[in-house]
Formats: C-alpha cells, sequence, structure tokens
C-alpha cells in the first residue's frame, strides 16, 4: 500500500543476523556508487518519517547528489548518506547544504537535529533552531562549572564565537555564582 517493494522479518537467529549484516554493510556498499559521504543524524515523529524520507530524495536531486537512507522506522531517527566525489566542483560544499535542509526539515516536522550521534562541530551552530539564547547560556554556564579552565573540548557542542569569547564570558559567570553571586 505504501510502495515497499519487500518486507523481511526474521524467523530464527541465524537470518537475524543476516538482516543486521546488510544495515551494517550498508555504508560500505554505498562506496561502490560514490568514494565520499556526508552522513547526517536528524530525528522526526514516526508519523512524519516518509514525509522527511521523500524531501531527503528531493534535497539529493536538487544538489546533484546520491543520498542512501538509512533509518530507525521505529524510532524517526534519519541517517541520510549523501555521496558525492570530491573530485566533482564544490561536492562537498553541496552535501553540506543539502545536509543543513535536512536537518531544517527534520526541526520543521517537529523532530530535532540528533538522535544518537549527538553535537559537536559540525552542528553545534544548529542548538539555536531548538534552543533560545537564554538556553544556550545556561548550558554554557553549566559547562563552565565543571570545566572552569576551558580544557573539555572548547568550542565543540555549544554555539560559541570566533574566539570562544562566550564561553570565557560562561566560565567567568559560573565563578561568579559560584562565589554567590546571581547573574
Amino acid at each position: 500500500q505504501h510502495g515497499a517493494r519487500e518486507l523481511r522479518a526474521a524467523r530464527d537467529e541465524a537470518q537475524r543476523q543476516q538482516l543486521w549484516a546488510g544495515r551494517k554493510g550498508a555504508l560500505a556498499a554505498s562506496a561502490r556508487l560514490k568514494p565520499h559521504y556526508h552522513i547526517q543524524d536528524g530525528v522526526v515523529p514516526r508519523s512524519r518519517l516518509t514525509e522527511v524520507l521523500r524531501f531527503t530524495e528531493e534535497v539529493a536531486q536538487r544538489y546533484d547528489l546520491h543520498v542512501v537512507n538509512i533509518f530507525h522506522a521505529g524510532d524517526g531517527n534519519l541517517h541520510p548518506l549523501l555521496l558525492f566525489d570530491l573530485r566533482e566542483p564544490r561536492a562537498r560544499e553541496r552535501a553540506i547544504a543539502a545536509s543543513e535542509e535536512i536537518l531544517h526539515a527534520c526541526v520543521a516536522a517537529g523532530g530535532t537535529i540528533s538522535g544518537e550521534h549527538g553535537i559537536g562541530l559540525e552542528k553545534r551552530d544548529y542548538m539555536r533552531w531548538i534552543f533560545s539564547e537564554e538556553d544556550i547560556a545556561a548550558m554554557l554556564q553549566l559547562r563552565a562549572v565543571f570545566d572552569p579552565r576551558d580544557v573539555m573540548n572548547p568550542c565543540k557542542q555549544l554555539p560559541s564565537g570566533s574566539s570562544c569569547a562566550d564561553i570565557k564570558q560562561a566560565r567567568g559567570a559560573a565563578k561568579a555564582m559560584a562565589a554567590g553571586a546571581w547573574i
């Protein structure tokens, strides 16, 4: 009814292992299509999964990329692999732009920018899509409580200025709070 070509359910442990081998080998198999990839990790409500999967295909076509959608249908976690070849002009930039559009679609559909792989350098500036400036400031203050010397991956995970000044400001605020002052 919804266009699936086949549905398989394991009848025993051996079949279950074969199905998992297929899932785990998908990334490596994609290299037969294009040598490089940009993988994403967005989440959408399960009721919007089909819509966002279709959108990933539209985005990939618009940016002249191949997409292989690997996902967890049970929890709405998407892992679109945007495949490209670095020898093609601006291929990496197209993949990153397409990836950003896909994450925007996840948020617009009621989801978020990461389901299981977390926020790092790649997604830190997207935190403003889902959190207010006040939320981010509170997170920076909390981080500074546990890392007052800025040694635990500075400038990663949370949005920051070009010189990490906001982390330093949050560290100062955390010290003031520890001394009994409120911001």
